[in-house]
């Protein structure tokens, strides 16, 4: 079982933050009970639990995913108040999969409370912020993500690609991309450099065609 996927940060008119989803993905593709489960939610302001959802009594799809959040096709409703929306914080923050009650973790819970070993999986990441010392010790590898990485964060998730690939507590194969709540992660954001340096091959390409011509 792996967090596969996150958008904290969205626009859907005339409200924003509306969108916000966490998204799980049982690897093998296949409805699973998350009886003994929790999504802990970490605030990267002094490092402690903001909330924490317990996930006793519900599964994952059929095909293996299954979503908190904000959106409308949401398996559990998560939401601010007034909802809905604008709840899940925009960095730098964390999410963690945690094996083991919510009640254990009332609001402002220190993050060293977190037993290690029952640590499933974390994704620590944010919107154009500096990177949480504190947070990235819940991971064994790779670093935070920057939901705002393709300078586009209010309409781009973060989420593994390939979908569900990559290992527990580690962001290495974590990207921008087009969110897909519920679904496989498919479409990759570039950055902007990279949409640039395509836009001048194009350009470079119109312009050997015209000497030619």
């Amino acid at each position: 079982m792996l967090i596969n996927e996150l958008d904290s940060d969205s626009v859907n008119l005339p409200t924003t933050d509306v969108f916000e989803f966490v998204e799980l993905f049982e690897t093998t593709g296949t409805s699973v009970s998350l009886n003994g489960y929790s999504l802990i939610y970490v605030n990267g302001n002094g490092d402690v639990t903001y909330f924490a959802l317990d996930l006793d009594g519900f599964n994952t799809s059929a095909t293996g995913y299954f979503t908190a959040g904000s959106i409308p096709t949401a398996d559990v409703q998560v939401n601010g108040t007034p909802a809905p929306g604008n709840f899940l914080q925009n960095g730098a923050d964390a999410v963690v999969l945690y094996l083991g009650d919510a009640s254990a973790f009332p609001n402002g819970t220190a993050l060293a409370s977190l037993v290690p070993a029952n640590i499933v999986d974390a994704v620590v990441y944010d919107t154009s912020d500096a990177d949480d010392a504190g947070l990235l010790t819940l991971l064994v590898g790779g670093g935070q993500v920057d939901e705002n990485g393709a300078s586009n964060g209010a309409l781009d998730s973060i989420g593994r690609l390939p979908n569900g690939s990559g290992a527990a507590r580690n962001t290495t194969t974590w990207t921008t991309m087009v969110p897909t709540p519920g679904a496989a992660n498919g479409v990759v954001i570039p950055e902007p450099a990279t949409l640039l340096l395509a836009a001048l091959g194009v350009v470079a390409t119109l312009a050997s065609r015209r000497r030619r011509s």
